[in-house]
């Protein structure tokens, strides 16, 4: 992956984002939730999306050539209720759980799986509860160990036990996973946001540009799925395969912003003819 500082800053490449905006039949925007739509919080209780990505994402919605999707590592109740926006596709669990159209499919593996992520929350439970700052977020499909507020001498210790506890109670049906500050346990089948992506873009026309933003290591996935036919939007530092970069969460708003302002643009959109 290309470092950082190599990544074209979003800001500095304007005029070429807008031009493919302003051309493109429609947009597919998927947009990540925490660091992203919500500024990371050291309570994993705590985020909520800003006022103005809010806003943000309700004009993208009343657009007939924009269709939004907010995908998430949170499980599907969750993120719909702390977005709270009616008319857009949500997908919870990093796509294990998906929301569109009314109606709500949850992979088959995860409901199968439950009963192991169940017996690893209920060992981690009691391992865990001696070590400060040591959280267990379960999701129901999936389940998050949250160590942000953990001493840094006792990190290695969460990731022991968490690691242990998969291979003793998994039996080789759930895997784990690493993001910022988080362990994430999920069931161990081939599906991730870069897929929960594409099938949300394959149901809209063909020719309608797919952009996804997001933050964290498990939006890799995600980048990967949109490109390179789309537009991938890196929020933060750090190594990534995304097309372009937001240095902070701040910035998102304005991103969001940008895009429905150029796909209205009837500058450089291109004429159909009418002549027969």
């Amino acid at each position: 992956m290309p470092e950082t500082a190599a990544l074209p800053r979003f800001d500095d490449h304007r005029d070429e984002i807008h031009e493919r905006i302003a051309n493109a039949p429609g947009l597919v925007l998927c947009v990540d939730f925490d660091g992203t739509l919500a500024p990371i919080e050291t309570d994993p209780d705590a985020p909520e999306i800003t006022p103005e990505n809010r806003r943000m994402l309700e004009a993208l919605r009343e657009h007939d050539r924009v269709r939004v999707a907010v995908v998430s590592g949170r499980a599907l109740d969750d993120v719909r209720e702390r977005v709270g926006i009616d008319g857009l596709a949500y997908a919870g669990n990093h796509g294990l759980e998906l929301h569109r159209n009314g109606s709500t499919t949850v992979h088959p593996v995860a409901v199968k799986r439950r009963r192991r992520l169940r017996r690893i929350v209920e060992h981690l439970e009691d391992r865990l509860a001696r070590i400060e700052g040591a959280a267990i977020e379960d999701k129901g499909a999936t389940v998050t160990v949250h160590f942000r507020e953990t001493p840094d001498e006792r990190v290695e210790e969460v990731v022991e036990a968490v690691e242990e506890s998969v291979e003793r109670f998994g039996d080789g049906g759930i895997r784990c996973t690493d993001g910022k500050q988080i362990l994430e346990l999920r069931p161990a089948v081939r599906w991730h946001k870069g897929m929960a992506v594409s099938l949300i873009a394959a149901s809209q026309p063909d020719d309608w540009l797919p952009i996804y933003i997001g933050d964290d290591t498990t939006d890799e996935s995600a980048f990967r799925a949109v490109l390179p036919e789309g537009i991938a939007i890196h929020v933060g530092t750090g190594e990534t395969d995304a097309s372009y970069q937001i240095p902070t969460q701040s910035g998102v708003a304005e991103a969001l912003g940008a895009l429905g302002e150029w796909l209205d643009d009837p500058t450089t959109r291109p004429i159909t003819s009418t002549d027969p």
